[in-house]
């Protein structure tokens, strides 16, 4: 029986969870958080979204915050936000967000403009890093652009900009009341008037509130792959990836760094597959951790481990250069440089006196202990002592032979220095 009911409730939760969300509610504003550099993952979430919403949404509204387009898929999303399915404003946020280059044109393309105070916008071109420029046609002959000076350099907004920030509000709550009852054209000629608040008691006393809000991002997945869409982050997983990589080698472990080397790799491969990376400065950046390694092997810190702290550096500073849309600073270079070093100065250096200072851990207590020839030692052959097998040499007349005794008369290396037992 409770078997039964089990199933009948699994099928009802499945036939709820198949129905659209307009079903669930008839009136709802929907918030789009677009941030980070919009790529082509970004562009399809946000106009798949657009779409999905459209149908049952009162307003749809782009919270952005993107310092640039990486593709010129753009087109694409400005002509979702230039003809939306229903009602929807962009708004640039909240104080720390920014909008340069394509983001500007996404926020021109909207029929409502807001940006919260504080926040930085301009550096308009270029508008994106694919592989043709794309030149919008939102902004007409770019005049309110050129006017506002944002075709190459920022504002900080504080008050509406002319053509450029209809209203500057500061939260997403205040967006939604200061849009309450405004008339727009709406498909063709049709006026819409947004209704998108509703009446509730507060202790007697009567307050308008937003509508249901429907908030949207993208997944898991898609947000661990954008993370490398940061210059440092990418360069960063570069550089760990790899020396991960080194750590595992020396180290001979259970494969638990390799794991971390593979991931950091994969997600900084991403990154810079997609970014305008400079590869002069991407293989000037490798060249400074081969330097790095080649002064390690040898256990020692010389002019090669300078080279390359000033190679990666440099490598880290230029990565990728497109101020100031897409840069990497100075101190962020550092930050990333230091922590190399340190992990070779601490983390390596302890890994390979674990691993090889081991074996030569008290050597010298073989002296004077007695083993057994598995080979003839003329000169060198292998001895068994203990258990465990050595290699041995002795002088060429020992005419020691398989099975005979012998002596420990000296340590040298990995190398025993046998005599015949008397």
């Amino acid at each position: 029986m409770f078997r039964r009911f089990l199933l009948l409730a699994l099928a009802v939760l499945f036939v709820l969870a198949g129905l659209p969300a307009g079903a669930q509610t008839e009136r709802a504003i929907d918030v789009i958080k677009v941030s980070g550099p919009l790529d082509e993952r970004m562009i399809d979430f946000a106009i798949s979204t657009i779409e999905e919403v459209g149908p049952t949404s009162q307003l749809i509204i782009i919270q952005l915050d993107s310092p640039a387009a990486l593709t010129r898929r753009l087109g694409e999303l400005l002509g979702a936000v230039q003809d939306p399915p229903a009602p929807l404003a962009v708004w640039v946020g909240p104080e720390t967000a920014v909008a340069y280059g394509g983001s500007v044109w996404v926020l021109g393309a909207a029929a409502i403009r807001l940006a919260a105070p504080g926040v930085k916008i301009g550096a308009a071109e270029p508008v994106h890093f694919g592989e043709r420029q794309l030149m919008p046609s939102v902004w007409g002959d770019r005049a309110s652009l050129q006017d506002a000076g944002l075709i190459d350099g920022r504002t900080t907004v504080e008050a509406p900009i002319e053509g450029v920030v209809d209203e500057v509000q500061p939260s997403l709550s205040n967006v939604v009341l200061s849009l309450q009852g405004r008339s727009l054209g709406f498909e063709g000629d049709v006026e819409r008037i947004l209704d998108i608040t509703e009446t509730f008691d507060d202790n007697g006393v009567e307050r308008r509130r937003p509508i249901t809000t429907r908030f949207h991002e993208q997944g898991f997945v898609d947000r661990a792959l954008r993370l490398s869409l940061s210059p440092a982050i990418a360069y960063l997983f570069l550089l760990v990836g790899l020396s991960v990589a080194a750590f595992e080698f020396y180290a001979a472990g259970v494969g638990v760094a390799a794991a971390v080397a593979v991931l950091t790799l994969f997600l900084s491969g991403y990154g810079i597959s997609v970014l305008p990376v400079n590869w002069w400065a991407l293989g000037l950046g490798v060249l400074g951790l081969g330097l790095y390694l080649f002064d390690f092997q040898r256990i020692q810190l010389r002019i090669a481990s300078l080279l390359g702290t000033v190679a990666m550096l440099i490598g880290a500073r230029y990565f990728v250069h497109e101020p100031p849309q897409l840069s990497m600073a100075w101190w962020s270079a550092i930050l990333i440089v230091l922590a190399i070093a340190l992990f070779f100065l601490f983390a390596m250096t302890t890994v390979v006196r674990a691993r090889f200072s081991t074996p030569t851990i008290g050597r010298q207590h073989l002296i004077g202990k007695r083993g057994t020839a598995e080979t003839a030692i003329a000169p060198d052959g292998v001895v068994l002592v203990d258990g465990a097998r050595w290699k041995a040499n002795s002088g060429r007349a020992s005419g020691i032979e398989p099975g005979d005794q012998v002596v420990i008369a000296a340590v040298e290396g990995i190398t025993l220095e046998v005599d015949p037992a008397e």
